[in-house]
């Protein structure tokens, strides 16, 4: 399920409106000021970051000194929806040299609008990888003078990487040796109790692959149903019990 934002808004801690697009109009303008009233306001902002106001959805997000709200009219994806705002914010980040806060904001109003328009269309998500967005918005941000401005990698061609849905990888990487490594990676979250008592416990894993290979390679994966076969032919030829 999409997003389908109807508008986006960038305020300060005091609640001031920074920046705003709106891409639907099922919603108003003054959306705002119930974000302020009945959130803001009343210090619940830390309590949960999905709120619900009248017939509207609100997700926001602090980073720095900014919060960024998205509102919603209608049932959308949350996750889909904080991941976007993950992306929009390192896609700000590489246009500003690594800062994004209330005067990066203030200083790149034109760039964050032509931003807007290009990573979100009617509420949808677009592409938001920097390499690709960087080949036809090239205007550059005002940086900060803290941070220094990082080398871009070249793309070789912009409309082969959109069309390919593959915006990160680049065409053309050849490796002297193809290697992949691959670790697995492990860890469990205990909860226990004065008592001794386990309240809660779950393990998490993930997968971190090193990947140089020449070229774009097809990933087939294999299961081996070896073991769970011979399980079926023992049981199979048991004699049947009378």
């Amino acid at each position: 399920m999409p997003v389908a934002a109807s508008a986006i808004y960038f305020l300060n801690l005091r609640g001031d409106v920074l920046i705003n697009r709106l891409y639907r109009d099922d919603v108003g303008g003054n959306m705002v000021d119930a974000f302020r009233t009945h959130i803001m306001q009343t210090k619940e902002l830390g309590t949960c970051p999905v709120r619900q106001i009248g017939g509207c959805s609100f997700f926001y997000m602090r980073i720095s000194n900014v919060y960024i709200v998205i509102v919603v009219s209608s049932n959308a994806n949350v996750a889909c929806a904080f991941k976007f705002v993950v992306e929009a914010v390192a896609l700000f980040k590489s246009y500003f040299g690594g800062a994004f806060d209330e005067d990066a904001i203030r200083n790149n109003f034109v760039l964050i609008y032509e931003l807007l328009d290009e990573i979100m269309d009617f509420g949808y998500p677009q592409n938001l990888s920097p390499e690709i967005l960087k080949l036809y918005i090239t205007q550059e941000g005002v940086r900060s003078p803290f941070s220094s401005k990082p080398a871009d990698k070249p793309v070789p061609n912009a409309t082969l990487q959109v069309t390919g849905a593959v915006g990160w990888r680049r065409e053309g990487l050849v490796y002297k040796k193809n290697e992949v490594f691959l670790d697995i990676v492990e860890s469990v979250n205990l909860l226990m109790s004065s008592k001794g008592s386990v309240l809660r416990c779950d393990v998490t894993g993930k997968v971190l692959m090193k990947c140089f290979l020449s070229g774009m390679p097809d990933l087939k994966l294999g299961l081996n149903d070896k073991i769970g076969l011979e399980k079926e032919s023992q049981l199979k030829s048991r004699p049947a019990k009378r």
